[in-house]
C-alpha cells in the first residue's frame, strides 16, 4: 500500500512512539502534523520532506535487521526463559554457535540449526531476503550478562547483546521487610541553616540531620537533588536543573571539614581575615540564600585548597587519582565542561555548550582537546572538586548507618538534566537536546510548562543498552538508602516540546526501564519511590504496584470530585504519604493563602482569579476541618470555631492534626516536611516562575542545633513516632 505524506510521517511517528493524541486537564488533544515533524526531527527521524520521510521510515524499518542480535533485552527473573530474536540470512539451513557470558565469569556454549528456530517476521533488506529467528533462551541469575552469536549466513553486525535479567520487585529494606512504617524528614539541603556553614546547607549539615532523625525516632533523611549545577553561574539555582546527574555540586562542600584546611596556611589566614568573616555572617545571616555570595566565598577557598593539595599526604593524592580513575570520560567531561563555562562566561557568552560555536560542538572536538590540553589545571581543579563533594557526602550517608536509621539517605533524582549540559554535551547522540521536556496544558498553563531539560531518546537508549541510564541509577543509588524518582512517568512516558511548537508525548519502553530500575535497585540495596503526581496513565500505578516501587501521594490532592478529603483507608499500603511537595505551599501558606498573594503580587493572578482562589481556599480549610474530624481529631476551638475556620492566623494545633491524621494511614513511608513543623509560611519553589519568585532560596527559620529542642518539632514528631513505630 501506498502512502501518503502525511500517513508516512504518522507511521513513522507512531514507529518512534510520538503518541497520536493525549489527555490532560483541559480536555484531549490530537499530536499536530508539524509536532510530529518536528519531534522527529528531534530524534534523528528526517521527515521534512516526503522522500525524507519515505527514506526514514524505511530507514527505521531496516534497522532490526542489520545486526546479528538486538543489542538489549530485559527480561524479569519469574519469566524463566527469553525469546530472542536472531536475524539470519534466508539460506540453506546453517548452524549457529551461541555463547551465553554470566556477569560472573560464566560460560555456557551450545549449537542450533536455523531450521530449529522459528520465524517471527522476514523482510528484504537491500539484495537480500531476511529473517528474524526466535531463540528460546532459560534465563541466567539476575545480572547483566552478555549473548554472542556466530555462523554464517548473519550479519556481520552486532552479534554480540546484552541479556539484562531483573529481579520481579524492587529492594525493600530489612526494617520494611519485618512490618516497619518508616518516617522522616525531606530536607532542601541549601535551606539548612547551623552555625558553621557559609550561608548555604552543606554536606556536615545534612550528616547532623541522621542525629536530629534519630533524636525523634525517625528512619529517613531526604533530600533535594544534589547534582552538579553551573559553578560559572551560581544563581542558576534550580536542583531539577543540573549540569551532570553523575556528579555532586560543591557549593554543598563544608570547607572546614575538608582534611587539607587545617594545613593550608593561606586558607587559614582568608577564613579568619575581616573581609572574610563580615562577607561569611552576612551569607549566614541572610533569609534567602544568596549564591553569589556563598560561590564567591567557596570558589576563592577552593582553589586555595586545590593549590595547595600538592602537598598532601600520598593517600590522599591517591584517593583522589583512584576517584579520576573511577570516574572515567564522563568525569574528565563534566569537568571540562565547567572549565569551558567559567572561560565562556567570563568572556560574556552563556554557560551553555551552545553559545561557544561549533569548535566546541563535544568534549572530543580538537578545540575542546587542545583547552582541555592547555587548561589541564583548571579541569583537574573541578574534578578535585567532584571528589571533595564526594567525599563528604559519602561520610554524610555513613553517619545515617551509623546512628541505625532503618532507611538512611532517601535521595531525590530530577527527571532529566539541562539541555545544554556536561551531561548532555557529552552524549549528544543519546539526548535529544531540541526539546525539553514539560507538562501538557492545564488549568494554570494553557501552552504547558517547559522545564529546560532534555530527555534521552529511546532508541538510543537500546542501542547502548541503557548503559547511561544505568551509570546515572546507580550514581544516585549508591550513598542512599531510597531514590525518589522524580516524575515516574517518565518511565512509560514524556510530554515533549520542540521549538516553537505545541509538546507531545513520547513514549519508552515501560517494561526495559521497570527491569533496570529494579535490578540497579537491588544491585545498591535501595528502595524506590515513584513521584507519581500529574497527568498519571490509568494503567501505570499497578504496574509501579507490580515493581515494587511505591507510589507517592500527597493529602492536597487526595480529594474527590466535590472537594472532600479521601479517608485513609482509601490510600494504598504500598505508598509514601506527604502533606506536601517542595513545589507546594507549605501548611501554614496553604492555611493562610501565602501563595495566592504571592502569585498576585508577581503578576500570576489576576483580581477576578486572585478572589476565587480565596474563596476556593476557604471551603478547602473547612474540609480539612471535616475530613479530621471524621477521624476524630478536632483541631479547631469550639470558642473560636468562626475566627479560626474563616481568620487570618494559623490554628494552634494544625500541624500536629494534620500529621497526627496522615500518620495512621496504611502507607509503608512518610514524610513530615520541617516547614510544616516550623510554621513557615513561604514555600521552596513557586512552579511556573523563573525570576519572579526566590525559588530554591528560602532557608529554615531556625538552626540544625535548635531543632531537637523546638517544642514544635517535639510535640508533632512525638505524635507522629507514637502512631508509626507503636
Amino acid at each position: 500500500m501506498t502512502l501518503d505524506y502525511t500517513q508516512t510521517v504518522d507511521f513513522l511517528a507512531e514507529k518512534a512512539g510520538i503518541l497520536p493524541e493525549f489527555e490532560s486537564e483541559n480536555g484531549i488533544f490530537t499530536t499536530s502534523f508539524e509536532t510530529k515533524k518536528a519531534l522527529l526531527k528531534a530524534l534523528g527521524y528526517d521527515a521534512d520532506t516526503p522522500q525524507a520521510a519515505e527514506k526514514s521510515l524505511k530507514n527505521m524499518a531496516e534497522k532490526p535487521f542489520m545486526r546479528a542480535l538486538p543489542p538489549v533485552t530485559v527480561c524479569f527473573a519469574d519469566q524463566k526463559t527469553a525469546q530472542i530474536p536472531v536475524t539470519v540470512f534466508v539460506a540453506e539451513n546453517t548452524m549457529l554457535t551461541f555463547e551465553l557470558v554470566a556477569e560472573n565469569g560464566e560460560k555456557r556454549l551450545w549449537r542450533a540449526e536455523t531450521a530449529e528456530l522459528p520465524v517471527a517476521d522476514a523482510m528484504r533488506v537491500g539484495e537480500r531476503d531476511c529473517e528474524h529467528r526466535v531463540l528460546t533462551l532459560e534465563l541466567p541469575e539476575t545480572g547483566y550478562h552478555t549473548l554472542r552469536v556466530s555462523g554464517k549466513n548473519i550479519p556481520a553486525a552486532g552479534r554480540e547483546m546484552t541479556l539484562a535479567v531483573a529481579p520481579e520487585k524492587c529492594y525493600m529494606p530489612e526494617m520494611m521487610r519485618r512490618g516497619g512504617r518508616p518516617w522522616g524528614f525531606p530536607v532542601q539541603l541549601y535551606a539548612l541553616r547551623s552555625e558553621n556553614n557559609w550561608g548555604i546547607g552543606d554536606f556536615s549539615d545534612l550528616k547532623s540531620m541522621a542525629g536530629v532523625a534519630k533524636t525523634f525516632g525517625a528512619d529517613i533523611v531526604g533530600i533535594n537533588p544534589v547534582n552538579v549545577a553551573f559553578m560559572a553561574k551560581p544563581e542558576t539555582a534550580s536542583p531539577y536543573y543540573s549540569s551532570s546527574r553523575l556528579f555532586l555540586n560543591p557549593l554543598y562542600i563544608d570547607v572546614t571539614a575538608v582534611p587539607e584546611f587545617g594545613q593550608c596556611a593561606e586558607l587559614q589566614k582568608y577564613v579568619k581575615s575581616k573581609e572574610f568573616q563580615a562577607e561569611m555572617q552576612k551569607a549566614a545571616q541572610s533569609r534567602l540564600v544568596d549564591y553569589t555570595a556563598v560561590g564567591k566565598l567557596k570558589t576563592k577557598a577552593f582553589r586555595m585548597l586545590f593549590d595547595d593539595f600538592k602537598n598532601a599526604a600520598p593517600e590522599r593524592r591517591a584517593a583522589f587519582e583512584r576517584f579520576c580513575e573511577q570516574g572515567g570520560r564522563e568525569l574528565h567531561a563534566a569537568a571540562l565542561y565547567q572549565a569551558l563555562a567559567e572561560y565562556f562566561v567570563a568572556k560574556k557568552k552563556g554557560f551553555g555548550f551552545k553559545s561557544w560555536g561549533a569548535q566546541y560542538a563535544s568534549p572530543d572536538t580538537a578545540a575542546s582537546l587542545k583547552f582541555a590540553a592547555d587548561h589541564a589545571d583548571d579541569v583537574a581543579y573541578y574534578e578535585y572538586l567532584f571528589w571533595l563533594a564526594d567525599e563528604q557526602f559519602a561520610a554524610a550517608s555513613a553517619e545515617m548507618d551509623a546512628q541505625g536509621l532503618g532507611v538512611g539517605l532517601y535521595q531525590d533524582l530530577a527527571v532529566g538534566v539541562a539541555s545544554e549540559s556536561a551531561e548532555t554535551w557529552g552524549a549528544q547522540e543519546l539526548f535529544a537536546t531540541d526539546l525539553s521536556i514539560g507538562s501538557p496544558p492545564d488549568m494554570f498553563n494553557a501552552n504547558g510548562q517547559e522545564w529546560g531539560v532534555a530527555p534521552m531518546r529511546p532508541e538510543a537508549m537500546r542501542d547502548e543498552a541503557y548503559l547511561s541510564y544505568r551509570k546515572m541509577l546507580r550514581a544516585n543509588m549508591k550513598r542512599a538508602g531510597a531514590v525518589r524518582i522524580d516524575h515516574v512517568m517518565g518511565l512509560v512516558r514524556l510530554f515533549c516540546i520542540p521549538r516553537g511548537e505545541k509538546g507531545a508525548y513520547l513514549r519508552y519502553d515501560v517494561n526495559d526501564m521497570m527491569g533496570i530500575v529494579a535490578l540497579e535497585s537491588h544491585r545498591n540495596k535501595c528502595l524506590v519511590v515513584g513521584e507519581d503526581l500529574g497527568v498519571v496513565p490509568s494503567f501505570f500505578r499497578e504496574m509501579l504496584e507490580k515493581a515494587g516501587i511505591l507510589s507517592f501521594r500527597v493529602f492536597r490532592y487526595e480529594q474527590t470530585g466535590d472537594g472532600r478529603y479521601k479517608p485513609l483507608q482509601y490510600y494504598p499500603e504500598t505508598a509514601l504519604v506527604a502533606a506536601g511537595t517542595h513545589d507546594m505551599p507549605t501548611l501554614a501558606g496553604y492555611w493562610l493563602g501565602t501563595d495566592i498573594n504571592a502569585a498576585r503580587e508577581i503578576g500570576m493572578m489576576d483580581g477576578d482569579r486572585y478572589e476565587q482562589a480565596r474563596r476556593m481556599r476557604l471551603n478547602d480549610r473547612r474540609a480539612m476541618v471535616e475530613a479530621l474530624a471524621s477521624a476524630g481529631i478536632w483541631f479547631v476551638t469550639p470558642e473560636n470555631f468562626d475566627a479560626e475556620i474563616n481568620g487570618d492566623a494559623l490554628p494552634p494545633r494544625l500541624v500536629e492534626a494534620l500529621y497526627s491524621h496522615l500518620a495512621a494511614a496504611p502507607c509503608r513511608l512518610m514524610l513530615v516536611q520541617l516547614e510544616d513543623v516550623l510554621e513557615q509560611a513561604e514555600q521552596m519553589n513557586m512552579p511556573g516562575t523563573n525570576t519572579e519568585y526566590p525559588n530554591w532560596r528560602y532557608k529554615l527559620p531556625v538552626m540544625i542545633g535548635e531543632l531537637a529542642d523546638d517544642e514544635k518539632m517535639r510535640r508533632v514528631c512525638a505524635a507522629v513516632r507514637k502512631i508509626r513505630n507503636g
